[in-house]
């Protein structure tokens, strides 16, 4: 009983880390996204085609580019960059794959 509050609790504080760190992405990444779908016409697939390069690009200029030591906090919780990266590429992918489907 003790374990399994435990593993939750534990589970609880990874998603408001990574709710954290996506943050800072998921907002110019949705705008951005919206702004390259317009001259194609903005429903699902195209904004989800914007969001599979908008998405990494994102990381990329704000995690790589401006804020470099902010790794360190993530890395404090056991994310490493590469499973940050990994994480947001997934992310990008899972997106565009659902759009194909539909």
């Amino acid at each position: 009983m003790i374990k399994t509050l435990f593993l939750f609790l534990n589970m609880l504080v990874n998603l408001k880390i990574l709710w954290i760190f996506y943050r800072k992405l998921l907002i110019p990444g949705v705008i951005f996204s919206l702004l390259i779908s317009i001259p194609a016409g903005i429903d699902f697939k195209n904004f989800s085609f914007g969001f599979l390069f908008i998405f990494p690009l994102m990381h990329y200029f704000i995690y790589e580019l401006r804020l470099k030591n902010e790794y360190l906090f993530y890395a404090n919780f056991g994310f490493s960059r590469i499973s940050l990266w990994s994480l947001t590429v997934s992310f990008s992918i899972i997106l565009q794959l659902i759009s194909a489907i539909l």
